[in-house]
């Protein structure tokens, strides 16, 4: 019986020394809607802030009932900016981080940070819920016992309506901001900086890049340099900054390029963005969707002139363009559309009529070009070569390119445009040539095409 009661001491003992850390768990209530796993999380512009008072959600009417795994517009979908002070704090057995704010006339809610081990990854809360927890955490230490900071504070968090249960600062509706996503401490005296991008969420094929602006706001004499990096990146995408850091005082943007492989993984993904500087680190998160690269078409009929002069179609030019001589000999191939070359007042035309789906991803016009003239001057274009895009009854909707004897070169030149706007329109690829009256100008086409992915 004895050695009995020294284990159970011993075993009360060592209940009562273990860290309660280690009983730590995870909350049941809302916990959705409190981490960012619930289907509605998606609504919350992180990118966007609003700036408000604890009376103005003190304010707000609490719904009813309150839903237990979907968000209440607009104030569940917002991000709130608070200033206050913290007048208390403590660690919750939900391991979330209570804090108490207060305005100048002693009105108070609560603002919570979770544990980033009760956060789903996929949260795109997650980047910030770990930034404000470390922020707090070099500052303070929570206990299970409230503690008193009495600090002004500046709050950035989503809007939450919790279930009342006596809870200590809680305000009247229920109101939170939960999760926190960053705080300042002593807003306006220290140096801070602030991340933002936009667009929030970038759309990438396979195959080929997209771009995003990222930017910092620096505020409290901050002056210094903010690298910026990349986490999260779905396999086979790559994600550059230009430039890579922002100089000092470390206000600016840089242009953030993601690049996907042709085997890149399919599917969306967050991304979080990291920014360091002057001692100072934040993170804002980019919804980053990779799709599949589609399949590529090349959508003109006869695009080198093969037919010969005996069947141009689908092609309408003037007599006389289709051309098999050496004098001016094709691309590829043994024929080419040979405008002008006359040394005399004369006009020739090219055109074919096509239809770009309107789901295409991508519209690539290319041809080949040779310009042969026997004009001297560098300054003067006396003869030219327009490329134009008019719609199926012969207006001219876009002027590509113009190009003249001062272009004269030997051998072809590609040239290439992107269709991409005309998509779902039927429209005209016309090529026109017009030659004065003396010292000819040949403008020699061949192997024209256009590439549509959808």
């Amino acid at each position: 019986m004895q050695h009995f009661r020294r284990r159970c001491l011993l075993l009360a003992v060592l209940l009562l020394t273990i860290s309660p850390a280690l009983f730590a768990q995870c909350g049941v209530e809302r916990w959705s809607v409190k981490t960012g796993t619930d289907p509605d999380a998606g609504k919350v512009n992180l990118n966007s802030t609003t700036n408000t008072t604890i009376s103005s959600l003190r304010a707000v009417p609490a719904p009813s009932p309150i839903p237990s795994n979907n968000r209440v517009s607009p104030t569940e979908t917002t991000q709130w900016v608070i200033n206050a002070t913290l007048t208390e704090y403590k660690l919750e057995s939900d391991s979330d981080y209570h804090l108490v704010l207060s305005d100048a006339s002693g009105n108070t809610m609560i603002v919570e940070i979770p544990s980033p081990t009760c956060v789903g990854s996929g949260s795109p809360f997650f980047a910030g819920i770990q930034n404000a927890r470390a922020e707090f955490d070099a500052r303070f230490t929570a206990t299970t016992s409230f503690q008193t900071a009495n600090i002004p504070v500046q709050i950035k968090g989503v809007g939450m309506f919790d279930f009342l249960h006596g809870q200590t600062g809680v305000a009247p509706n229920g109101i939170e901001l939960h999760p926190v996503l960053d705080v300042i401490f002593n807003p306006g005296t220290q140096p801070a900086f602030t991340l933002s991008a936009s667009p929030t969420s970038v759309s990438v094929a396979q195959g080929s890049s997209k771009t995003t602006t990222v930017s910092t706001t620096v505020s409290g004499g901050f002056n210094s340099a903010i690298s910026l990096s990349a986490s999260g990146l779905p396999s086979g995408v790559t994600a550059t900054f230009s430039p890579a850091s922002i100089a000092a005082p470390g206000s600016g943007s840089s242009t953030l390029t993601f690049t996907a492989a042709s085997t890149a993984t399919a599917g969306t993904s967050t991304v979080t963005i990291n920014a360091s500087g002057g001692g100072i680190s934040h993170s804002t998160t980019i919804s980053l969707s990779v799709t599949s690269g589609g399949t590529t078409s090349q959508l003109l009929g006869n695009p080198g002139f093969e037919n010969g002069s005996a069947n141009t179609s689908p092609w309408t030019l003037t007599s006389g363009v289709i051309n098999n001589s050496s004098s001016e000999p094709p691309h590829s191939g043994g024929w080419d559309a040979w405008l002008d070359g006359y040394g005399t007042s004369h006009t020739d035309t090219a055109l074919q009529q096509v239809t770009i789906p309107a789901g295409a991803t991508a519209a690539t016009l290319s041809f080949f070009l040779h310009i042969d003239s026997a004009e001297t001057s560098t300054t003067t274009a006396f003869d030219s070569f327009t490329v134009q895009i008019r719609n199926s009854s012969g207006t001219v909707l876009s002027t590509l390119a113009t190009y003249s004897n001062l272009n004269k070169a030997s051998g072809y030149q590609q040239k290439t445009f992107n269709l991409l706007s005309f998509k779902g329109q039927t429209i005209q690829i016309f090529f026109k040539g017009v030659e004065d009256s003396t010292l000819q100008t040949s403008f020699v086409l061949d192997d024209v095409t256009l590439n549509v992915t959808q």
